[in-house]
C-alpha cells in the first residue's frame, strides 16, 4: 500500500467515524476531509474545487431551486386533499400519500417530496383522526423508494451516473434506474402502507405528537411557584408520582449540585423537565409548575427543523433572538440522552420538533426566514403562486431529459431560467433558502471520490473483495456491492456512500469481468435502501421527532422492508444481467 492509498483510506475512515458520531455537520466533515486530502497531496490543487463544476452538483442546485418554486404553489396541497378526502380507510389514505410521495420523488428529489407532503400528511391525519406516527415514517420511506426510479430522485443517483459516463461513455437514461428501483418501490410501498399502521398501533389515533398530547417526550423549563403542592418534595419522588423526568434544578441562578435523592424542590426553583406536552399542560393547570408567558404567547405552534435550517447547531435562546422577543421556545423534542445545563443552551438539531409560543404571524415569519416547517396546512397568501406555468416548465424539462434531447444539467438549467423569466421563482430568496449543506457535501466529497480512484485505493479494495467472491458469477458480485452499500449508508449518508463506493464498484467490474453498469446501479439502489436508522438520511431524521418515534421503531418497519427490497433486487438484477 502506497502513502497516497493509506492517506485517502485513513481520511475516509476518520470521516466515517465523524459521520457516525453525529457531533458535527456532515458538510463540515466533508470540507475537513477535503482539506486533509489537499494537505496530504492526495487531492491535487486543480481538483480541490472541481466538485462545484460537477454536473451532479449543478443538477442538485437546479432541482432544489425548482422545488422552491413548486413549493410556493398549492398544486400538491390541493391535489392531495382532494384525493385523500375520498378515502375513508386508514390504509387507503396512507397508500395514497405514499404513492404520491414516491411519484414526486421520481421527478424532484426525495427531500423536496417530503417537504411538500409533510404539512399535507399532518392535515390529513388531523381531519381523519389518524395518529401521525402511522403515516410519517411510511411516507418518508416511500419518498426514498421513489427516488430510486430516476436520475433526479436523489443526488446519489447523479453521482453514480457520472461514473457510468466515465466508464462507458454514455449517461444512464432518465428512468433507467427504474428497471430495478421500480419493482422495489412497488413492493416497498405496499409493505409500508399495510404494515405501518399495525406496527405503530401503540400510537393513539388522532393524537398528534406534540400539541394534541401524543406520546412524544419533550424538554421544557418550568418554575416552581410559591403555591405549588410539590415544594419540599424530593426529585425521585416527584418523578415517580408525576411520570416525568427532572434533568436539573436551578436555584438563585446556579445549578443545585447534589445526589438526586437529596435534592428537594423550593419555591422559585427553575427545573428542566422531560415529558409529554399533555403532562406539562396538566401540571401548569394544576398550579404545580409555572411558565413565564405573556398574553401574546398564548398561541402555540409546532415546527420541525428542516435540513436547510439556519438554526442547526444554534442554542434555544438564539432561536428566541431571531424572533426579536415575539416568539419563545416553550418545549423541544427530547431525542437526547443525558441533558446537562440550561434549557436555553440546548442545541437545535435537524428533525427536532419545537413548540413555539407567540403570535402566529411572528412564528410563520421566523419559520420562513430560518428554514422551519410549520405543522399546519395553511400557507401565507403571499406565497401562493399559479401552479400551471411552473408545472408546465418543469414537465418540459423532465421530458427533454427523458428523451435524451438535452443533458440533465442543461435541461434543468433551462427550467430554472424559465421559472425566473416567468416570475415563478424569486432567485434571491430561493438562493437564501437553498439547502447549501447538501451542495457543499457533494462538492467536497467528489474530489475525495476521485482520489480513491486515482490513488489506486479503489483497485486495492476491489482486489481484496474479489478474493472472497466466486468467479464467473456476476449476480453474486452485484449483490455483494448492493449489500455493502446498504450496510454503509446508515452510518454516513447516501451521497457519500455513492461517491466512495462507485470507484470500488468500477474496480470490481475490471477485476471480476462483471458488467460495470449493473454494479454502479447496485451502488445507487443500495445507497437509497436506508430504512434502519433515523440518521442515515435527512428524511428519516425529520420525521423522527415529528412522529414521536424511538430509534428502534425504524428497524421494526425498516428491517423487513430492507429484506423485501434485497430479495426483489436480486430478482431484478438477475433479469437485468440476463437481458
Amino acid at each position: 500500500m502506497s502513502f497516497d492509498q493509506g492517506a485517502i483510506l485513513a481520511i475516509l475512515l476518520v470521516m466515517l467515524v465523524a459521520y457516525a458520531t453525529e457531533r458535527f455537520r456532515v458538510e463540515v466533515v466533508a470540507l475537513c476531509g477535503l482539506a486533509a486530502g489537499f494537505a496530504t497531496g492526495v487531492v491535487p490543487v486543480q481538483s480541490v474545487f472541481s466538485g462545484f463544476a460537477s454536473p451532479a452538483v449543478i443538477t442538485v442546485v437546479e432541482i432544489l431551486l425548482v422545488v422552491a418554486a413548486l413549493s410556493r404553489t398549492r398544486i400538491i396541497d390541493d391535489f392531495a386533499r382532494r384525493i385523500a378526502s375520498r378515502w375513508e380507510s386508514e390504509t387507503g389514505v396512507l397508500l395514497f400519500l405514499c404513492v404520491t410521495g414516491a411519484t414526486i420523488s421520481i421527478f424532484m428529489n426525495n427531500i423536496g417530496a417530503l417537504a411538500l407532503l409533510f404539512p399535507v400528511a399532518i392535515s390529513v391525519c388531523s381531519r381523519l383522526n389518524i395518529a401521525p406516527a402511522k403515516v410519517l415514517m411510511p411516507l418518508s420511506f416511500a419518498t426514498l423508494l421513489g427516488g430510486m426510479c430516476s436520475l433526479t430522485g436523489t443526488p446519489a443517483n447523479l453521482v453514480v451516473n457520472e461514473w457510468v459516463a466515465n466508464e462507458t461513455g454514455r449517461n444512464l437514461g432518465y428512468f433507467e434506474l427504474g428497471l430495478v428501483g421500480g419493482p422495489l418501490a412497488v413492493i416497498g410501498i405496499v409493505w409500508v402502507a399495510f404494515a405501518g399502521p399495525r406496527i405503530f398501533g401503540r400510537f393513539t389515533d388522532g393524537a398528534a405528537p406534540v400539541l394534541d398530547g401524543g406520546p412524544s417526550d419533550f424538554l421544557a423549563e418550568r418554575t416552581v411557584p410559591r403555591t405549588s403542592p410539590h415544594i419540599a418534595k424530593r426529585v425521585p419522588d416527584l418523578e415517580a408520582s408525576l411520570g416525568i423526568r427532572i434533568h436539573g434544578v436551578m436555584r438563585n441562578g446556579a445549578h443545585v449540585f447534589a445526589r438526586r435523592p437529596d435534592i428537594v424542590l423550593a419555591s422559585g426553583d427553575t427545573i428542566l423537565i422531560e415529558g409529554t406536552i399533555a403532562q406539562m399542560e396538566e401540571l401548569e393547570e394544576s398550579g404545580a409548575f409555572d411558565v413565564a408567558l405573556g398574553a401574546n404567547h398564548e398561541a402555540l405552534t409546532e415546527v420541525v427543523v428542516m435540513p436547510e435550517s439556519l438554526l442547526l447547531g444554534s442554542r434555544v435562546e438564539d432561536v428566541e433572538s431571531y424572533g426579536t422577543g415575539d416568539v419563545i421556545v416553550k418545549a423541544i423534542a427530547s431525542r437526547r440522552g443525558r441533558v446537562e445545563g440550561r434549557f436555553a443552551d440546548l442545541a437545535v438539531s435537524m428533525g427536532d420538533v419545537m413548540v413555539l409560543g407567540g403570535d402566529r404571524d411572528a412564528v410563520r415569519r421566523l419559520a420562513s426566514e430560518c428554514g422551519l416547517l410549520v405543522l399546519s396546512p395553511r400557507r401565507p397568501s403571499r406565497q401562493i403562486q399559479r401552479a400551471a406555468v411552473p408545472v408546465a416548465i418543469f414537465t418540459a424539462g423532465v421530458l427533454a431529459t427523458a428523451f435524451d434531447l438535452l443533458p440533465t444539467e442543461v435541461a434543468f438549467g433551462a427550467v430554472v431560467l424559465g421559472l425566473i423569466v416567468t416570475g415563478s421563482l424569486n432567485l434571491r430568496n430561493a438562493l437564501q433558502d437553498l439547502n447549501w449543506g447538501i451542495v457543499l457535501l457533494l462538492a467536497a466529497m467528489i474530489p475525495l471520490g476521485l482520489a480513491v480512484e486515482e490513488t489506486g485505493a479503489a483497485r486495492l479494495i476491489a482486489n481484496e473483495i474479489a478474493g472472497y467472491l466466486p468467479t464467473g458469477q456476476p449476480l453474486v458480485v452485484v449483490l455483494a456491492v448492493l449489500t455493502l452499500a446498504v450496510v454503509v449508508t446508515p452510518f454516513i449518508d447516501n451521497v457519500s456512500t455513492a461517491i466512495v463506493l462507485s470507484p470500488i464498484a468500477a474496480g470490481l467490474a475490471t477485476r471480476t469481468g462483471t458488467p460495470v453498469e449493473p454494479l454502479l446501479i447496485a451502488v445507487a439502489i443500495g445507497a437509497s435502501l436506508d430504512f434502519l436508522t433515523p440518521f442515515g438520511h435527512h428524511n428519516n431524521a425529520v420525521v423522527m421527532g415529528a412522529g414521536g418515534y424511538r430509534f428502534l421503531d425504524f428497524s421494526r418497519l425498516g428491517a423487513p422492508l430492507t429484506g423485501l427490497c434485497l430479495l426483489t433486487a436480486a430478482l431484478a438484477f438477475a433479469w437485468l444481467l440476463a437481458a
